[in-house]
């Protein structure tokens, strides 16, 4: 079989378990909503930046929006990018290092890869850096294996859609295009590339004017880079609460376990390190090194201002193929079959905690489709689902709009979420504006202490980690079902108890 058939495979295997596996496994994590709910409105007919608060750059909002157009707004639908891009990384990792090493070293690097990847549900959800990550790693490898003009304008087209997904992504259209221009072999390609980039950035651009939502959008990512470091700052490899919070208590053996646990949790950390150190051996004799090397450095400074492990994680399998490929030919093949048999029944035993979740899980009913639902937490969807329906008015704070997209209920305020430290005042005060003058009839209110908020964001001591007049408005006018009090992950739901009436149904979404 041709490499290229075998990287095919790969990408369909790949695939195939995670739509088994997870795509329709119901997570409750902050960012997934981010990205479901505005691209849900935008697929109705809404604009971002202009009709409601975008947080990033609209690049993962359209590939969403196009999805949900495409294939119908449901929760499976809301999993395909993340699906389609953790397997296109496994085809990446498995393609060059079967390019630039072997075929059993890209089999092997390939499901140490997966196994540790897929080790937690809620790293598996939708995510902008996915998007970037992937199309990043495509033009990487398009202009590694081209040598005419259409691979290098294409190339310059995937790593401009990419900072398109994730602006910081613009360091590897840096690098790549860099790598092209001093090269003598492929300097012919420079042009052809930074056309390609030019292409989609004007049509992009183009599209957002259209929409009357180019301005808009520069505004928005300007407010970006004047909050968004302040609250996020995490030093390289870090983990929230600290390593020492995972070892913890532990002694003897349960020490020793734990050890070997944290080691391949920050894998994503130590791989980058690995393969710049590795490099410094074969770099006479590896010239593709010359544009692997920057361009996974690149991708690794896309993950700051928040390097912790999780967004190292994004940008994973440049560092794995790296690692594999000059491991496999710097270590002698005996030894390099003990290492990976002594590592992958570690890639085995992260990859049934996924497994096990599964399995531990029952499926439920919803506006978004079938859900998968760990069974602990079934009931409280349930009476969820039951409470709020769909075209009903809530307002869920400070995170969590992932519960706007399952229940189908309609967001009162501009802000698919409000987060303490990152949105300022003036962010609150319009919120609450917009909530008194048409109050919701349900509220999904997390009580967050300043303790979680530091353990989640430790350099935010300055910030101020709540809105006192917004929770103050939110207390006063809200109440909990005494007789039946509905907890889902520490949300309370709670029932609007003011004098204003309020508008229990409106139209899903708005329109343009």
């Amino acid at each position: 079989m041709t490499t290229r058939r075998a990287s095919f495979t790969v990408f369909f295997t790949a695939a195939a378990l995670l739509l088994l596996l997870h795509g329709n496994r119901f997570v409750l994590t902050n960012d997934e909503g981010i990205l479901l709910e505005p691209a849900r409105a935008i697929a109705h007919g809404s604009r971002p930046y202009a009709d409601f608060f975008g947080y990033m750059s609209p690049g993962s909002y359209w590939i969403q929006a196009a999805l949900f157009r495409v294939l119908g707004v449901s929760y499976w639908v809301g999993r395909v990018p993340v699906i389609i891009d953790l397997s296109a990384q496994c085809a990446f990792i498995f393609w060059l290092v079967s390019k630039l090493a072997s075929r059993n070293a890209a089999v092997a690097t390939a499901l140490l890869f997966f196994g540790f990847q897929i080790a937690d549900p809620s790293f598996l959800t939708a995510q902008h850096r996915w998007d970037s990550g992937t199309l990043a790693l495509a033009g990487i490898g398009l202009a590694l294996r081209g040598k005419t003009k259409l691979h290098a304008s294409g190339s310059g087209a995937l790593c401009a859609a990419a900072a398109w997904c994730t602006p910081s992504a613009l360091y590897v259209l840096a690098v790549v295009g860099a790598w092209l221009a001093l090269s003598r072999e492929r300097r012919d390609s420079a042009l052809p590339f930074i056309g390609g980039a030019a292409v989609i950035s004007t049509l992009a651009a183009g599209y957002l004017t259209a929409q009357g939502a180019f301005l808009p959008f520069l505004h928005q990512m300007q407010w970006l880079q004047k909050n968004y470091s302040q609250v996020n700052f995490m030093p390289y490899g870090s983990v929230p609460g600290g390593y020492g919070a995972l070892l913890q208590g532990a002694a003897g053996a349960e020490l020793a376990v734990r050890a070997l646990v944290v080691f391949c949790l920050a894998l994503p950390a130590i791989l980058p390190i690995a393969a710049v150190l590795l490099c410094a051996a074969a770099w006479k004799k590896l010239p593709e090194l010359t544009l692997l090397l920057p361009a996974m450095l690149a991708l690794t400074a896309t993950s700051f201002p928040r390097a912790d492990m999780m967004h190292l994680a994004f940008v994973a399998a440049l560092p794995y193929a790296l690692t594999g490929i000059l491991l496999t030919r710097l270590l002698p093949r005996k030894t390099g079959a003990i290492l990976f048999f002594a590592i992958f029944p570690l890639a085995g035993l992260f990859t049934l905690n996924n497994v096990l979740g599964w399995w531990n899980s029952q499926t439920l009913a919803s506006p978004a489709g079938a859900l998968r639902v760990p069974s602990a937490m079934t009931g409280q969807m349930r009476a969820l689902l039951t409470a709020v329906r769909p075209g009903q008015t809530m307002f869920v704070y400070p995170y969590m709009p992932v519960q706007y997209f399952v229940t189908r209920a309609h967001n009162a305020s501009r802000y698919p979420y409000l987060q303490p430290g990152l949105m300022t005042a003036r962010d609150a005060a319009t919120a609450l504006k917009e909530l008194q003058a048409r109050p919701p009839q349900w509220l999904l209110y997390l009580p967050l202490s300043q303790k979680e908020f530091l353990r989640v964001f430790p350099n935010a001591k300055s910030l101020d980690w709540h809105f006192e007049e917004l929770e103050s408005w939110m207390m006063q006018n809200y109440a909990a079902d005494p007789e039946t009090p509905l907890d889902v992950g520490g949300y309370r739901l709670m029932k609007w108890t003011g004098e204003t009436s309020v508008i229990h149904f409106l139209p899903p979404l708005h329109s343009k």
